[in-house]
């Protein structure tokens, strides 16, 4: 039984189905995407969407389009979206039933035929496999297989030239063939012998309404090289291989086979979440890396570390996570003039959460000590665009206002200007110290006791004198020689999340409670209060009303590990059944936007719609943190 089921009412429903995205990802760095009746609304969407030699995404293959020929009857399972609200062909009216478990797999009935159309990308290579199986037909049966191609990258669009290659070359069961000359060749096979018709035509002015909605160019023509009929009868499984080497068309269907066997099962809540945490994984130029989210994001080393614990350790995957972390590490290291001082500090708080799953201090200090005794020393010489004050604690220079996190611009200008002493990176930082100082004291390591000093005790000082608003019992977002900040932002609940905390139970108390009155909402925490005349309570528009609206009481999703770490560090096993229940409340989202995973983002205001990119790193690392607090506290509980 699958687990996401959608009902024939629903698949036939226009609105509803353009609104549901696929996506499945490989570790070559390929993936494929569309909504769930197969119209590409985005020009992000793809059937195989590669990361090529330059390190950049580009879709090669935007879709395949069916053909039922029956009795000189064709019946055309494809839809696309044109302008005037055009919709050709009309194949959504024949879907009957739709599962993803163990793969996304629909199901057509046209004519005297039940088709069912499955896809799985080969996990390691640049390969699509659309399996196409016959379940009746009763009489001669010949399916049609039309590919529509882009080649181009995936910011871009295609458009009508006098460029585009119009020769194919023939290989066994099929064609190999590029539209440019500076691309690879795709090569395109059956299964099952068919023959391939030379049909060169440019499919025009293919509508993509998000990009519409996104301020951006949204029509596209396609190119057609032609297409392939093969015979088939009932029960016949015919596979549609597209990659960038040749297939050997009698061993695609053992591979389809296999690849299935490779992927994690998505029989509930929890399985979802940890079969979304393996689209993130790439491995190329034998570095590991992960991708931040789907579909237009790369590879960030801030929102990696926002997301790696939560897609490692917290998912059993011990051996990624040093993978990942080493890289990152080195190059942090290396060029500490690029990176601001949030980054290094998240390093040392990922290696705190090694420490605490690996359980064995002493063996991750040896792999590790050297390092964060560097990234310490470079943070009090300055070098990560942080300056260590006479207080203790680290300022961001005013002529560095997008050096967090909250990093949007408007028109060239930050849209949350943030500097001086902030919030979240003072939070890290005491964390940081103080997790040095136990190591010095565990190791009597005399040297790095004497560069320690008093910094500790410090900064916890300064913290409090600094950031506690007094009369409003909540920390001020950032402290400069212009302003204390007062807008009510979720950057404070570090200071009440991580390991080392410079607050009182008191404070830490009062910080919570206004989170749950003015940040706290079921898709995780706003960035801003609803109160605060700067509020933007929908998530839309073009690039511009985007950005201002991010930061500004947009939700974002993996704040709520953040908030669940809080609750728990104060509250203990008496929180408990508060966070499982905000945690239960990210299950509905299975079965929206994106299926099956979560999204970056969402409106600030109620209903709280999912918004940005439909799949991200950040999100579902957070809800696999969560489900292993939840697990460890039901441990000690005994619940």
């Amino acid at each position: 039984m699958s687990y996401i089921k959608i009902e024939k009412d629903k698949l036939v429903n226009l609105e509803y189905a353009l609104s549901k995205e696929l996506l499945r990802s490989n570790r070559a760095g390929s993936y494929a995407s569309t909504t769930l009746n197969g119209c590409n609304t985005r020009k992000y969407h793809g059937l195989l969407v590669s990361l090529l030699k330059d390190e950049k995404k580009y879709v090669l293959l935007s879709t395949v389009d069916e053909t039922i020929i029956q009795k000189g009857k064709d019946f055309r399972l494809g839809i696309h979206q044109y302008p005037g609200n055009v919709y050709f062909p009309h194949g959504h009216r024949y879907l009957t039933g739709f599962q993803s478990e163990p793969i996304p797999a629909k199901t057509y009935r046209v004519g005297g035929v039940v088709l069912k159309k499955e896809l799985i990308l080969a996990q390691e290579e640049e390969q699509i496999l659309i399996k196409y199986t016959i379940e009746d037909a009763h009489s001669a049966t010949i399916l049609r297989l039309q590919p529509f191609f882009a080649f181009r990258n995936i910011h871009e669009l295609s458009k009508e030239n006098f460029e585009v290659n119009t020769k194919t070359s023939e290989i066994e069961n099929g064609i190999k063939y590029r539209m440019y000359e500076k691309y690879p060749y795709l090569y395109i096979q059956t299964s099952k012998k068919g023959k391939f018709i030379t049909a060169p035509d440019w499919n025009k002015n293919n509508l993509y309404i998000e990009e519409q909605k996104r301020g951006y160019d949204y029509l596209e023509d396609l190119f057609v090289i032609g297409y392939f009929e093969v015979k088939v009868k009932k029960g016949d499984e015919i596979i549609f291989s597209v990659g960038l080497s040749e297939a050997k068309p009698k061993s695609l269907n053992s591979k389809f086979k296999s690849e299935i066997k490779k992927r994690t099962s998505r029989k509930s809540f929890e399985t979802n979440l940890e079969n979304s945490a393996q689209q993130f994984f790439i491995n190329k130029k034998k570095e590991a890396r992960l991708l931040a989210g789907f579909h237009w994001y790369g590879s960030s080393f801030r929102r990696t570390l926002f997301a790696l614990s939560g897609l490692t350790l917290y998912n059993k995957n011990t051996k990624k996570f040093i993978e990942i972390l080493d890289v990152i590490i080195k190059k942090v290291l290396e060029n500490p003039e690029k990176f601001s001082a949030d980054i290094p500090l998240l390093i040392i708080r990922a290696i705190q959460e090694y420490v605490a799953f690996a359980d064995n201090c002493e063996k991750v200090w040896k792999k590790y000590g050297k390092h964060i005794i560097s990234i310490f020393r470079n943070l009090k010489e300055g070098k990560y665009n942080a300056d260590l004050q006479n207080n203790g604690l680290l300022y961001i220079p005013e002529n560095k206002p997008v050096s967090t996190w909250m990093k949007e611009l408007y028109r060239g200008k930050a849209v949350t200007p943030r500097t001086g002493f902030v919030v979240e990176v003072n939070a890290l930082w005491y964390n940081a110290l103080q997790y040095l100082s136990g190591v010095a004291e565990l190791n009597n390591s005399r040297v790095l006791k004497k560069e320690i000093g008093n910094l500790p005790e410090q900064a916890k000082h300064f913290f409090n004198n600094i950031f506690i608003n007094e009369k409003e019992k909540y920390l001020y977002d950032y402290v400069n020689n212009n302003e204390q900040n007062e807008d009510v932002r979720p950057n404070q609940i570090f200071a009440v999340s991580l390991p080392y905390s410079p607050l009182s139970d008191k404070i830490k108390k009062n910080i919570l409670l206004k989170a749950e009155k003015h940040l706290v909402t079921p898709k995780g925490l706003r960035t801003l209060s609803p109160k605060n005349k700067k509020y933007i309570g929908k998530y839309g528009g073009n690039e511009d009303e985007r950005n201002l609206a991010t930061h500004q009481g947009t939700v974002h999703p993996w704040l709520f590990a953040e908030y669940a770490k809080a609750w728990l560090n104060l509250y203990n096993e008496q929180g408990l059944d508060y966070v499982e229940k905000k945690y239960k409340k990210f299950e509905e989202e299975m079965n929206c936007y994106g299926l099956g995973t979560i999204s970056e983002l969402y409106d600030g205001n109620p209903p709280h719609n999912a918004n940005g990119a439909i799949s991200y790193a950040p999100s579902v690392a957070a809800l696999l943190r969560v489900k292993m607090l939840i697990e460890e506290y039901k441990k000690i509980t005994n619940i």
